[in-house]
């Protein structure tokens, strides 16, 4: 009698390259487009010959290990690979280095899946992220040829990440006054950007989500917070005025609301306090 063995397909391990991408598209995507129905989610697992299931899990793989964010119970595979912790740990050594290495991977991906596949049909309209999908970035609009270009990309890159993760962290709310309006909110970081060392510009401790009126404040040091998360206002630089005090002066001493994880850093604090608060307006 004849017994039918039914033989499973090994699955196939992820490459080094693989993860990279998908650690570039985590990086780049808010979270609701990282799952099997996001345009790029599906892109890449054509590209790579895989399921945008299959690629979708592994980003969640990859987020199990992001310091930056708390992962709202979406976890992947109780035991996942290795790479997608030691992908973060690469990141962590070189950040921009390594982001453009893994950006260049994902550029070939996507754009060689736009040319092979018909375009992935949207789940729905909101589904597009504020850079309405990772191939945006490798379309050149009045940048030009060279590294400028492709600094310009990683840095758009690097803000999207830090933008996403404290939306995230701070339930997209305002820590000053509570507005709760996407589009108004702002990803403020307390050593200005400039400043900052590659790890430091993506840091969430570095962060405070503020509305875009109170980041302007904050960028010029009309306005702080200190060791106890408690607002200042600068004396020296604001006027009392029934304006002013409404939109400045009444917060002074209100606490502002912490973020879930990585509460702001005191060092960052520090740093603000007396290269920004103190100083004088530019």
């Amino acid at each position: 009698m004849a017994v039918n063995v039914s033989v499973k397909t090994p699955r196939r391990n992820w490459s080094r390259e693989e993860t990279m991408m998908a650690f570039a598209l985590y990086v780049i995507l808010q979270p609701r487009e990282c799952d099997d129905k996001g345009l790029d989610v599906q892109r890449l697992a054509s590209s790579l010959h895989r399921t945008p299931s299959s690629v979708a899990l592994k980003i969640w793989n990859i987020a199990a290990h992001d310091v930056n964010r708390k992962n709202r119970g979406r976890v992947g595979m109780r035991h996942g690979s290795k790479l997608d912790s030691q992908v973060w740990e690469w990141y962590a050594v070189e950040p921009d280095l390594f982001m453009e290495e893994c950006l260049s991977l994902l550029k070939d991906a996507l754009l060689k899946a736009n040319k092979s596949a018909p375009e992935p049909t949207p789940f729905a309209s909101d589904r597009y992220s504020p850079l309405e999908s990772a191939t945006k970035l490798f379309v050149a609009e009045q940048v030009p040829e060279g590294k400028e270009r492709e600094t310009t990309t990683l840095q758009r890159v690097n803000q999207s990440y830090f933008r996403n993760s404290l939306l995230q962290n701070y339930h997209q709310t305002c820590c000053m006054t509570g507005i709760q309006i996407p589009a108004l909110l702002i990803a403020s970081h307390i050593k200005p950007w400039k400043a900052s060392a590659p790890t430091e510009k993506t840091a969430a401790a570095n962060g405070l989500l503020l509305n875009a009126f109170h980041d302007r404040a904050f960028d010029q040091g009309l306005i702080s917070i200190n060791d106890d998360y408690r607002i200042m206002v600068n004396h020296d630089k604001v006027e009392h005025s029934d304006i002013n005090d409404k939109w400045l002066y009444d917060f002074e001493g209100q606490t502002i609301a912490l973020p879930s994880i990585n509460r702001p850093s005191h060092e960052f604090i520090e740093y603000h306090h007396k290269h920004v608060f103190l100083s004088n307006v530019a």
